[in-house]
């Protein structure tokens, strides 16, 4: 009897202990989650010679009446991200699609990646959405 009541605390207690996560498969080997009015949200960072290319393009469904957004260029110091002096832009459109592209020039070597967070309206509700590039490591050296 002790077994019997044993093993169904145990198997409660594993099946209690399961997280649950919501998200939607992006492609690669990572989840994206998953948002009501918002079809993607992307960020992409390219450097060439000591230059970031950064672009973020947020795209909504067909209810979506207004996009903002804001791109941050943002350095690793140690376990930190920071965002590099004069690189963070604003985006609006009254549309269902908003990109923004900028570079910045003159960067030091190190580990860099884009951020990108929004906010996208349908009529009178709205949600939050944000991305994160892949890393990209510049070796250049700004003289």
């Amino acid at each position: 009897m002790k077994r019997k009541v044993i093993a169904i605390l145990t198997a409660f207690s594993a099946l209690f202990s399961m997280g649950i996560s919501v998200g939607a498969y992006n492609g690669e080997n990572t989840a994206s989650p998953y948002y009501l009015y918002t079809g993607s949200v992307e960020s992409r960072l390219t450097i060439v010679n000591g230059t970031a290319y950064c672009k973020s393009v947020i795209t909504g469904d067909n209810t979506v009446t207004q996009i903002y957004a804001t791109l941050y260029l943002e350095k690793k110091n140690g376990s930190k991200w920071e965002a590099v002096s004069n690189s963070t832009w604003n985006g609006s459109v009254k549309e269902k699609s908003l990109t923004i592209n900028n570079s910045k020039s003159n960067l030091d070597s190190g580990t860099y990646r884009v951020k990108t967070v929004g906010t996208v309206f349908s009529g009178s509700k709205s949600e939050t959405v944000e991305d994160i590039s892949k890393l990209y490591f510049s070796l250049y050296q700004n003289n």
